[in-house]
């Protein structure tokens, strides 16, 4: 009767520890939603493979748009407002340094008692 009970007792402190572990979990993120430098390093790079990885400036250009529109109407408030502003010169879309880049982009972050903005060029190279 001993190792039954044992038995049973180890089978429910398991059960009880797997249903609370569906409760808990490490938020890994929580440095990042502090910081806003984060999310502004986050977005530059996103652009930047975005602008590397398109071959045509048109398409580019529409995507840039539809990041656009996802951070003013897609991104659920968490605490920031993000300002996305570039101005695209498809004329220039074979440049590299030191001429004149593609794509000059300002990207603004207001939250939490914070103001970060960036003004950025980028190449498609």
């Amino acid at each position: 009767m001993f190792i039954i009970t044992m038995i049973f007792l180890v089978g429910l402190i398991f059960s009880v520890q797997q249903l609370l572990f569906q409760y808990s979990a490490l938020d890994l993120s929580a440095p990042f939603r502090e910081n806003d430098i984060y999310l502004l390093e986050n977005l530059k790079d996103v652009v930047n493979a975005t602008i590397k990885g398109e071959q045509e400036c048109s398409k580019f250009s529409e995507k840039m748009e539809e990041f656009r529109s996802y951070l003013k109407e897609g991104v659920p408030r968490g605490g920031y407002s993000v300002s996305l502003n570039y101005r695209l010169n498809c004329a220039n879309w074979e440049n590299s340094p030191p001429n004149a880049a593609p794509l000059n982009l300002t990207i603004r972050i207001v939250g939490k008692g914070s103001d970060t903005s960036s003004v950025s060029s980028f190449y498609h190279l």
